[in-house]
C-alpha cells in the first residue's frame, strides 16, 4: 500500500522518473498504474545494478526501503551521490547492516520514519494529513484497496501479508 502511494506522490511533488521496485509481476503492474516510470524486479539477481543503469549510472536521489536485510544493502548502492534512504520498516525481519563509511564517500544519509513518532507530533501531522486528503478529494491521489476482510479472518491476512501476498490498503471490516 505505501509503494502505490509513495509512487503517485512522488509524481504529484514533481518527481522526474519514478522508479519501482517490487516482488510481484502483480505488483508492477500495480506500480506501472499508479505512474511508474521503470519497473524493477527486485527478486532477479543484480536488480541494485538495473536501478543504476535507468539513472544512466547516477543513482536515485530518494529511496524508500521497508524489507530491511540484504535488500537494505542493494538499496544503498541504489543512491546517487547526495542521495536519501528512508527507512520505514523491516518486512524481512533480518538485522540492517551497514557501515557508515560507505555514505560519507558520495554524502549520503539513511533517515529512519516511524509514524507513531509523528503522531506523537500533531504539529507535524496535521498538515501532511490535509495535504494527502485534499489530494484524495482531487482525484490526483488514488487508494488501492487490496481487499476488504472480515474481523474474524484478520490472523490468516495478516499471514498473507507477511508473506507479501497482498496489495494496496487492506481493510478489516467489524460487522
Amino acid at each position: 500500500g505505501v509503494g502505490s502511494i509513495a509512487v503517485q506522490l512522488a509524481k504529484i511533488f514533481g518527481a522526474g522518473k519514478v522508479i519501482a521496485t517490487a516482488s510481484t509481476v502483480e505488483k508492477l503492474e500495480l506500480a506501472k498504474e499508479m505512474g511508474a516510470d521503470e519497473l524493477i524486479d527486485y527478486t532477479q539477481e543484480g536488480w541494485e545494478m538495473k536501478v543504476r543503469e535507468v539513472t544512466g549510472g547516477k543513482g536515485v536521489d530518494v529511496a524508500l526501503e521497508m524489507a530491511g536485510g540484504d535488500i537494505f544493502n542493494k538499496t544503498l548502492k541504489c543512491l546517487a551521490p547526495f542521495g536519501r534512504l528512508v527507512v520505514f520498516g523491516n518486512a524481512s525481519r533480518k538485522p540492517y547492516t551497514m557501515n557508515p563509511q560507505q555514505l560519507m564517500r558520495r554524502n549520503q544519509s539513511v533517515v529512519g520514519f516511524f509514524l507513531p513518532q509523528i503522531m506523537k507530533h500533531p504539529d507535524l501531522l496535521l498538515p501532511s494529513i490535509q495535504d494527502l486528503f485534499a489530494y484524495v478529494a482531487s482525484g490526483e491521489l488514488k487508494l488501492t484497496i487490496g481487499g476488504i476482510y472480515p474481523i474474524e479472518k484478520a490472523a490468516a491476512v495478516h499471514e498473507e501479508m507477511n508473506a507479501r501476498q497482498t496489495k494496496g490498503k487492506l481493510i478489516l471490516q467489524v460487522k
